[in-house]
């Protein structure tokens, strides 16, 4: 029995390490080619250091003028912070009132939410959609596509803080109503801080999809000041498909750091929300 747990133990971490390696050696890549000199990225893409020998840090300064990236960060970390703020807000109510007040139709009420998943609403609706925001007269705005990433966002913020707010047991609810508490207090001093998990993982998630978006801000921005981050890696982007690579990847290794250090501080609360939300309770 020791032999076959021993056994079990080593292929498990033999499979970590795989998977550890698939993640951290792109990186790794990243960060290489990122400090190589032109000629030295053009001919020797492929290996993780400058054959040189010679580092060349100030690729990250001429990344960071030539990609505007400052600007470019500012307004990414705008539409991000107000969008997942908003995603919350509406998610965690909205799955409140599916996982803990009991009605008809609250199983339809989630089963439309998952249902919203399944389509892909940015391709599906995208002609009405530019149409309404034209006409609120949203376009190339922070709130224009701020709106799109909220609304974009919801039905699986609502899909996981439900699976999540289900797993807490309803006791609470009913001896939080004998003490006194109100509807308000319940979900503020007693669920809230119990979803601390679930919140961190649709934070992480939706964090990670409008700081990476392309496509939407693609369409509806289109001044140089509004661009965010993605938009701003096509500078490096020259005539006739020539390539800036190792500012490039500088400029890249710039603006994922951040998604990195998010997922750094929120890894613990993200693992158990996901174990948790994954199980129906």
């Amino acid at each position: 029995m020791k032999l076959k747990k021993r056994i079990i133990s080593i292929i498990d971490y033999a499979i970590l390490t795989v998977l550890s390696a698939v993640i951290i050696v792109p990186l790794l890549w990243l960060f290489g080619n990122s400090m190589k000199s032109d000629k030295d990225v053009r001919v020797n893409m492929a290996k993780l250091l400058p054959t040189s020998g010679e580092w060349q840090p100030e690729n990250y300064i001429q990344a960071w003028k030539r990609g505007n990236i400052g600007q470019t960060i500012w307004n990414s970390l705008f539409n991000t912070l107000i969008a997942v703020a908003l995603i919350l807000v509406v998610a965690y109510f909205a799955s409140y009132a599916i996982a803990r007040i009991r009605y008809k139709g609250s199983e339809l009420v989630h089963a439309l939410f998952v249902s919203m998943m399944m389509v892909p609403l940015a391709q599906v609706v995208m002609i009405p959609q530019f149409r309404i925001i034209s006409g609120m007269n949203l376009v190339d705005t922070h709130w224009g596509v701020i709106l799109l990433y909220t609304a974009a966002g919801i039905p699986f913020s609502v899909f996981l803080l439900t699976s999540f707010l289900r797993k807490i047991p309803m006791e609470l609810d009913e001896a939080a109503r004998i003490d006194g508490c109100g509807r308000l207090a319940i979900i503020f001093r007693i669920l809230l801080p119990l979803s601390k998990p679930g919140i961190a993982t649709v934070v992480i998630f939706q964090g990670m999809n409008v700081w990476n978006d392309y496509f939407t801000a693609l369409i509806y921005l289109r001044s140089p000041g509004m661009k965010t981050v993605t938009l701003g890696l096509k500078n490096f982007m020259g005539q006739w498909g020539l390539v800036d690579y190792n500012r490039l990847f500088a400029a890249i290794a710039i603006v994922t750091f951040p998604i990195v250090l998010l997922y750094v501080i929120f890894q613990k609360q993200f693992v158990r929300g996901i174990a948790a939300g994954g199980v129906k309770g």
